[in-house]
């Protein structure tokens, strides 16, 4: 028993474990073996290529080789990690050999040294990747976690070597008012490459994803906007070399046009370009006041090219995510609409039924009954003790025939089909009902309102019939009014009583038992605005208007 259960378990265990083929294997230890060949390469092509940015001669220079290994470690996967720190500390120490004569010696204890110094450094870098904090642009965050990661490598690989590298640590010699400056030299010399390849990065990445649109209108208007800038700079230079540190200011004002303009592809791309011409202008250059000037708008341009692109990517899919809400919203709204429609129709459907059944059926058995009465009546005309009964029973069958009659055009009014609204809103309808309530009925209508749609005259009177009723049964009112106008297109309905109007979470709620609900959907299926407003002196308005276009 115990040996199935412990079965179970592994089979429920097994699904979880991702089997790792031959061919995986095989596929890492070729890419590991190239990163460790192709490393040391790329660190002494750098290294080289950090010679031709001389900030402090024989001492600092922008080194590039820190921020090729700040793109890679932050990109690549953890596994890679163990090539990356043997290829690249064995660039360092090749070039360390070649150009500066050391030993090639104990190369394993300086493996084994480097690779424990270099994961110490790298502790916030992993920290991020073990909580799996995406290292993209994607957002402003996660832009400013990549800057802080790729900045914080250089400042802690800075400290390390100032603080326990004796042998190699030149600063002791330096004098103590100058000391300073040169250690904040060798921190921006390092920082200066990391953040040029990080916006390299990020660039290359953006047109790596975005390459089906390269060969769109709108990135030709991108190409040919940033080539006009670009001769435009150039030009300007050219004519006038001392207008250098003004162009490098101007500078920001089409970055931050090319991010509205293109969004991220546009600061990327602008900011790319921007630095690339800043590194061609000091290429090869000694004048340590050029290159500290210059360092400092590569920083600014950098950062801002990478925040402005992550700036832009967020807003834009928020902005996306805002309009696919309002999209369903919408879609919502035309379904809600349509379901009233049919609600409305499905009502004014069973209503005439009604009133039919009414007509055909009741109201005949109740003429054949008052008939029958009449004839009965005169049949038993010498029979005296009969009158009083038959009386009576005339009297019902009567009032009988009148209430039906009038649920029978209270349901669907026969003049609303046969002679119009404007003759069923006028008509005794409304004033025999409201007058019984004892209150006073008026009635204007200003314009063609006879000309209107089937859907727009049912609405209207159903709106109308509505708030009478409600006048009736709830507002302890003396005076209703309906006063309609029709022209243009524009029809307004306001209807008016003198009564005790609604309580104030009806008036922007709609929720009351006056059957505003029942006004307010009326409305609402023909796009019409409506509002409840209780007068100063007493009452309520209701004021309605539709375009009928």
């Amino acid at each position: 028993m115990e040996r199935v259960i412990a079965g179970i378990k592994l089979q429920h265990l097994l699904p979880q474990i991702k089997a790792i083929t031959p061919t995986q294997v095989k596929r890492y230890l070729i890419a590991f073996t190239l990163i460790i060949f192709l490393a040391p390469a790329i660190e002494i092509g750098f290294y080289l290529f950090s010679f031709n940015f001389v900030v402090y001669e024989n001492f600092v220079s922008w080194y590039f080789p820190a921020g090729v290994r700040v793109v890679c470690y932050l990109f690549f996967p953890l596994r890679y990690w163990p090539a990356l720190t043997i290829g690249f500390t064995l660039g360092q120490i090749l070039y360390t050999w070649h150009f500066y004569d050391e030993a090639l010696s104990d190369i394993p204890y300086r493996l084994a040294k480097s690779m424990l110094r270099e994961y110490l450094i790298l502790l916030p870098v992993i920290a991020i990747k073990l909580l799996k904090i995406p290292l993209n642009i994607n957002t402003v965050k996660n832009a400013v976690i990549v800057i802080f990661a790729a900045i914080s490598y250089r400042l802690i690989r800075s400290i390390i070597i100032i603080a326990f590298n004796d042998r190699n640590n030149k600063y002791r010699l330096i004098a103590d008012e100058e000391r300073f400056e040169m250690i904040l030299a060798h921190q921006l010399g390092g920082i200066i490459p990391i953040l040029i390849m990080l916006l390299l990065f990020f660039s290359g990445m953006v047109l790596y994803k975005k390459w089906h649109i390269l060969i769109s209108e709108n990135s030709a208007k991108l190409i040919g906007q940033l080539i006009i800038c670009l001769c435009l700079f150039i030009t300007a230079y050219q004519l006038e070399p001392k207008s250098l540190y003004l162009l490098r200011m101007l500078a920001i004002f089409p970055l931050i046009w090319f991010s509205y303009s293109f969004g991220a592809l546009g600061a990327l791309s602008y900011g790319s370009i921007t630095v690339i011409t800043l590194l061609v202008n000091v290429y090869g250059s000694s004048h340590t006041e050029l290159m500290l000037n210059t360092q400092l708008y590569i920083i600014t341009y950098s950062v801002l090219a990478i925040l402005l692109s992550a700036f832009v990517t967020e807003l834009n899919k928020s902005k996306t995510a805002l309009l696919n809400q309002n999209k369903e919203l919408i879609e919502l709204s035309s379904l809600t609409q349509n379901l009233a429609t049919k609600v409305v129709n499905v009502q004014e459907s069973e209503r005439s039924q009604l009133s039919q059944e009414l007509h055909d059926d009741i109201g005949q058995n109740l003429t054949a009954l008052k008939t029958n009465i009449a004839i009965l009546e005169k049949k038993s005309a010498s029979y005296n003790e009969l009158d009083n009964t038959i009386l009576r029973l005339k009297n019902v069958s009567n009032h009988m025939y009148d209430s039906v009659y009038r649920l029978m055009h209270w349901l669907r009014p026969r003049l609303l089909d046969e002679l119009g609204l404007e003759a069923a809103l006028k008509s005794e309808l409304f004033s025999e009902n409201l007058k019984d309530a004892g209150v006073s009925y008026s009635c204007k209508i200003n314009g063609p309102v006879d000309t209107l749609t089937e859907n727009y005259k049912i609405a209207i009177f159903r709106i109308c019939q509505e708030a009478s009723t409600n006048t009736m049964k709830h507002s302890l009112a003396t005076e209703f009014s309906i006063d309609i106008a029709y022209s243009r297109d524009q029809l307004e309905i306001i209807i008016k009583d003198n009564g005790i109007g609604l309580f104030e979470q009806s008036n922007s709620n709609f929720n009351s038992g006056f059957g505003i609900i029942g006004i307010y959907e009326r409305v609402a299926v023909l796009n019409g605005e409506c509002k409840f407003k209780n007068n100063t002196n007493g009452g309520l308005t209701i004021t309605i208007q539709f375009t009928t276009k």
